[in-house]
């Protein structure tokens, strides 16, 4: 029998790339994300796309609701749904950091809270969540983003400790720099304000969206494959060797030397 896999956000990027890798592998693949457009060409290639806004209750119980009718047991729920809002503490609406979070750490808890009932009733499962490098430090203009990320952090390791003992297991997957069109998304919410007094912090924020380098979409789909499929999956998975080289800076540096480091990169000498 076919091993079935759950992803959200696969309308692009990771997620997209991932339901393809796995469609390769074989594997049933349950494709959702808000875009049905754009969950044409995954369907084409024989995943199951389901409209799934991971803000929605509506939605989600419409992806219950198919999953129970047809029997359908998740082995693996990757939860890939998110964005990137940036822009100063100060100067970003409340409101608008709130749906950042309910996208990034509320959708992927409400998802998670309904298909571990279908995980624990077949005594095992995985559940992978898509963290960043973010998730362990943060960046002047990315506050509201790293803590969403930090949250999922925190949930992942809960998660983790309270299903073991339903075979279930969790990972986390911390990229850094991945060449998908985050960056381009980011640009187009960034939080800009006129006269603002971090005009030069942004500006720069932005440049460097723009020109963005790293690892590719391939290798994130090979550590979430590590963690589908290894008998003993790690908890934490870092892509691209940046993500390992601020892992490791940040492990040496006093937090002093860290804080010169990035007030010199991303704000400059006042």
């Amino acid at each position: 029998m076919k091993n079935t896999i759950l992803i959200t956000g696969a309308t692009s990027g990771i997620g997209k790339a991932t339901a393809e890798f796995f469609l390769e592998k074989s594997w049933n693949v349950i494709a959702t994300g808000r875009n049905s457009n754009k969950l044409e060409e995954l369907k084409n290639k024989g995943a199951k796309i389901i409209e799934l806004d991971v803000t929605s209750d509506s939605d989600i119980n419409n992806l219950i609701t198919y999953l129970v009718n047809n029997k359908v047991l998740v082995d693996v729920l990757v939860n890939n749904a998110g964005f990137g809002q940036f822009g100063t503490i100060e100067e970003t609406n409340i409101n608008t950091a709130r749906k950042q979070f309910e996208t990034n750490v509320f959708g992927l808890a409400a998802i998670s809270q309904k298909i571990i009932p279908i995980m624990r009733k077949n005594k095992s499962g995985r559940i992978i969540n898509i963290s960043s490098v973010a998730g362990f430090v943060s960046m002047p203009g990315g506050g509201w983003y790293a803590a969403s990320k930090h949250a999922v952090e925190a949930i992942s390791d809960s998660m983790r400790w309270e299903t073991k003992q339903f075979g279930i297991k969790v990972s986390l997957i911390e990229p850094g720099p991945i060449k998908t069109d985050f960056a381009q998304n980011v640009d187009k919410t960034i939080v800009h304000v006129s006269d603002s007094p971090y005009g030069d912090l942004m500006k720069n924020l932005t440049v460097s969206t723009d020109n963005i380098k790293g690892g590719t979409v391939n290798s994130c789909v090979k550590k979430i494959y590590k963690a589908a499929t290894r008998k003993k999956p790690r908890n934490r998975y870092l892509v691209t060797k940046e993500a390992y080289l601020i892992k490791l800076l940040i492990s040496i540096f006093p937090a002093k030397i860290v804080d010169l480091i990035v007030i010199k990169m991303f704000i400059g000498k006042k």
